[in-house]
């Protein structure tokens, strides 16, 4: 008798392999901003299966943590967070996951591009998109409702690309 073994599935480029997605995109995006768009967006659906997938499991073996109070007993409320959790907020910082919607590059089809980034970031993240859906909901108040210091201080770390100085806003997931 002969031993048989098969394979397991891979995953390959999240992007490439989404028919849906592109399809999607083909029909709602000119084609030469899709042509613009469309590197990036294979990068990130590449990056999707290796490093934003070893962080999330990462993350996923060690979720957040409330801290209600230090060793002394005084009120702390502190959210501890592990390592992989920090870095896939700096990778939602750097692929734009927030700031594509409000670097308005591609005017009203900015959304579609930032969707399409969320879409490719969101399965493997851990759910690091809900504090990213709260900061991207912050973000947009307070550019329709905020005063000019929240203008001017606030919005602009809500929606940078840059992780050392990106917050997120809402929420925290040990409810």
């Amino acid at each position: 008798m002969t031993d048989f073994f098969q394979e397991p599935p891979t995953l390959g480029n999240q992007y490439d392999d989404d028919r849906v997605l592109r399809t999607y995109l083909r029909r709602q995006l000119p084609a030469e901003l899709l042509a613009e768009v469309e590197p990036g967006l294979r990068r990130l659906g590449a990056r999707a299966i290796t490093d934003i997938q070893a962080l999330g499991d990462a993350a996923e073996a060690s979720p957040p943590r409330h801290v209600p109070y230090d060793p002394w007993g005084r009120r702390i409320d502190r959210i501890e967070v592990c390592a992989a959790w920090k870095q896939l907020e700096r990778i939602a910082a750097e692929e734009g996951i927030v700031a594509t919607a409000y670097e308005r590059s591609h005017g009203a089809l900015s959304r579609i591009h930032q969707f399409a980034r969320l879409y490719l970031y969101g399965p493997p993240s851990a759910i690091a998109t809900c504090p990213l859906a709260m900061t991207d909901g912050a973000a947009r108040v307070l550019e329709l409702c905020g005063d000019d210091w929240l203008g001017a201080q606030v919005l602009p770390r809500l929606v940078t690309r840059d992780p050392d100085a990106f917050w997120t806003s809402g929420q925290w997931m040990t409810e």
